[in-house]
C-alpha cells in the first residue's frame, strides 16, 4: 500500500488517502481464502471442499475482499499514517476514522483516514472564574422517610399461630405435579414468600391464605398463557404444600435501642442528625461537581477558535450513545423521553450538538493549558501506570503496552490535570 495524498479539508482536520494495487488486493484475498476456506459450505460440496472460484461463484467475487482490505490496512497503514503525521507536524486529538472510497478487482482499492488535529485556540481567561455551589437543604420530612425505610429494613420476622393473611411471610416446602407427575423446577425446600407480593404464579399465594403453621395441603393453579417457560404456559398444575411457619413483620420502635442497633449512635436525635448529614453530604457532593462543571463551561465560553468538526460530531455521537444506554436501562425509548421533557427531536438534537461543542471546546482548551503549564504526563509516568496494570492483570509489560493507546492515556490525564489546575485557581462560593 502507499500514501497517495495528505490534505486539510478544513482547519484542524487532516485527511489522508491510501491505495493498494490490484495485485496487493488479490494476494491478500487469497490469504483470506486459505485462512477461512474450511468455514464455507457450498451446495454440491462438503464443508471446506469448495475452491476459491467455486465459493466466489456462489457468494460473489467480493467474498474475500473486505477481510483482505482490513488485513492490508492493519499491516501497512499505521506506519504510513505515523510517518505522515510526523512529517507534517500534526498532533491528533482523536483516533482516525477510516472510509473505503472504492474497490475494484482490476484496480485495487482506495481508502481514507480522517483525523481531528489539535486546534490553536485563544484562551482569553484560564483562572479566576467565580461560580456558586448551591446545596438544597434537607427537610425533616426527608429524614423521616429515610428513618422509616431503615425501620422497615430492620423489621424482624415473628412466628404466630393464626391463619395466614396477606402481608405475612411464610416458609414452606412445595412440590408441583402435572398430570400426576412431578415437573422440573416445581420443587423447593424452605421457600420464603411474602403473601400478596405476586412473586409466585397467580393463585399460588392466595391458596396459602387461611392456612396455619404445620398444615399440609394442595393448591390447584393454572400457569399464565404467557409464562416464560413455554412448555408450562396455560397448563394446570397441583402443588403439594407443607407450611413450616407463618410470620409477621414486627417493626422496631424508634427509640434509643433502634438508634444504637441501626444508626450506631446513642439517641434518636443523634440518629436524625447523622441521617441529615448523610443526605446533605450527598447533595453537596453533587452540587460541588456541578459547580466544577460550571467552571469548565466558563473556560469554554472564554475560549475562541475553530474546532475540528469531526471531533465535535464524535463527542455528540458519544453523548447520544450514553443517553440511549441510560434510557434502555430504564426501558424507555427516545421518543418517550422527549415527550416527558416536552421537547421536539429537532430542539433536543440542537441542544445536544450545542453541548457537544461546549464539551469539545473545554477539553481542547484544557489540553492547551496542560501543554502550557507542563501538566502532560511524562513517558515515565505512563510507563508506571502500564507497569501497575501489568502487575494487576498478571500480564507482561510488553503485552500491556501493545494493547494500550498511550496517546489517548496522555491526553486524558493531561486534560484531567488541567481541569484540576483551572478549578483550584477559581472560586466556588458556597450557598
Amino acid at each position: 500500500m502507499k500514501l497517495v495524498s495528505v490534505e486539510t479539508p478544513e482547519k484542524s482536520v487532516c485527511k489522508m488517502t491510501f491505495s493498494a494495487t490490484a495485485e496487493e488486493l488479490e494476494t491478500a484475498s487469497n490469504a483470506v481464502y486459505e485462512r477461512t476456506r474450511a468455514n464455507y459450505t457450498i451446495k454440491g460440496f462438503k464443508k471446506g471442499e469448495a475452491d476459491r472460484a467455486q465459493i466466489e461463484a456462489d457468494r460473489g467475487e467480493h467474498t474475500f475482499w473486505y477481510d483482505a482490505i482490513n488485513d492490508l490496512m492493519d499491516q501497512d497503514v499505521p506506519a504510513l499514517y505515523d510517518a505522515a503525521m510526523t512529517e507534517h507536524g500534526f498532533t491528533a486529538v482523536d483516533e482516525p476514522t477510516y472510509d473505503l472510497v472504492s474497490v475494484k478487482k482490476d484496480e485495487g482499492f482506495v481508502a481514507t483516514a480522517t483525523v481531528p488535529l489539535q486546534p490553536e485556540l485563544k484562551l482569553n481567561q484560564t483562572t479566576g472564574f467565580v461560580v456558586e455551589c448551591v446545596t438544597p437543604p434537607v427537610t425533616d420530612k426527608e429524614i423521616d422517610a429515610v428513618l422509616e425505610r431503615r425501620r422497615h429494613a430492620a423489621a424482624e420476622l415473628v412466628p404466630h399461630k393464626g391463619p395466614a393473611v396477606k402481608g405475612n411471610v411464610v416458609h414452606m416446602d412445595f412440590e408441583g405435579f402435572m398430570d400426576g407427575k412431578a415437573f422440573a423446577g416445581g420443587t423447593a425446600q424452605n421457600q420464603s414468600v411474602q403473601l400478596g407480593s405476586g412473586r409466585m404464579i397467580p393463585g399460588f399465594e392466595d391458596g396459602i391464605l387461611g392456612h396455619k403453621a404445620g398444615d399440609e395441603f394442595e393448591i390447584n393453579v393454572t400457569f399464565p398463557a404467557n409464562y416464560r417457560a413455554k412448555e408450562y404456559a396455560g397448563k394446570e398444575a397441583v402443588f403439594k404444600i407443607k407450611l413450616h411457619d407463618v410470620c409477621v413483620r414486627q417493626l422496631p420502635a424508634m427509640n434509643s435501642d433502634f438508634a444504637k442497633k441501626v444508626g450506631g449512635v446513642d439517641t434518636m436525635e443523634e440518629f436524625r442528625e447523622k441521617v441529615r448529614k448523610q443526605l446533605y453530604d450527598g447533595r453537596h457532593g453533587g452540587a460541588l461537581n456541578h459547580a466544577k462543571d460550571r467552571v469548565l463551561e466558563k473556560l469554554a465560553e472564554a475560549t475562541e477558535g475553530e474546532l475540528p468538526s469531526v471531533l465535535v460530531e464524535t463527542t455528540y455521537q458519544q453523548q447520544m450513545q450514553n443517553l440511549q444506554q441510560q434510557l434502555q436501562m430504564q426501558h424507555m425509548g427516545l421518543n418517550t423521553y422527549l415527550s416527558q421533557i416536552h421537547q421536539t427531536r429537532e430542539a433536543f438534537t440542537a441542544k445536544m450538538h450545542e453541548g457537544a461543542e461546549k464539551n469539545t471546546r473545554a477539553r481542547m482548551a484544557l489540553l492547551q493549558i496542560a501543554q502550557q503549564e507542563n501538566l502532560v504526563p511524562t513517558e515515565e509516568e505512563i510507563n508506571k501506570v502500564l507497569a501497575d496494570r501489568a502487575e494487576r492483570t498478571k500480564k507482561s509489560l510488553d503485552e500491556v503496552k501493545a494493547a494500550a493507546n498511550v496517546a489517548l492515556m496522555q491526553r486524558t490525564e493531561a486534560i484531567r490535570r488541567a481541569a484540576d489546575w483551572v478549578i483550584e485557581r477559581s472560586t466556588i462560593e458556597e450557598k
